[in-house]
């Protein structure tokens, strides 16, 4: 996850990201130690980046208390209506394929 997170983050020019993952209350604690442990050309996140993460609408309620404060998107300035579970409302859709990959499987 991490080194998908950072490649996905390297070339971009952009300075601010709303990073949205169910469990990125637990997995942004210790992200620039992860990125430490890697190549140093991973080392990008100097405080030039803004990084915010939340966790999904959806999600949050499963967590504690203080997460529902820190990690909302209902008390986050600039991303409006976003709810955040955008990535997993396409599954249903692809649920049907599920079978053809059965036989995928040990």
């Amino acid at each position: 996850m991490d080194y998908l997170f950072y490649m996905s983050l390297h070339f971009s020019e952009l300075v601010t990201f709303i990073i949205a993952y169910d469990i990125v209350c637990q997995w942004s604690v210790h992200l620039r130690w992860h990125m430490s442990e890697l190549d140093h050309s991973f080392h990008f996140l100097d405080g030039h980046m803004h990084i915010i993460y939340l966790v999904p609408k959806f999600h949050l309620p499963m967590h504690i208390a203080a997460c529902h404060t820190h990690f909302s998107f209902n008390f986050t300035k600039g991303v409006g209506h976003t709810d955040g579970e955008a990535p997993e409302q396409g599954w249903a859709e692809v649920n049907p394929l599920a079978p053809s990959t059965k036989e995928m499987l040990p």
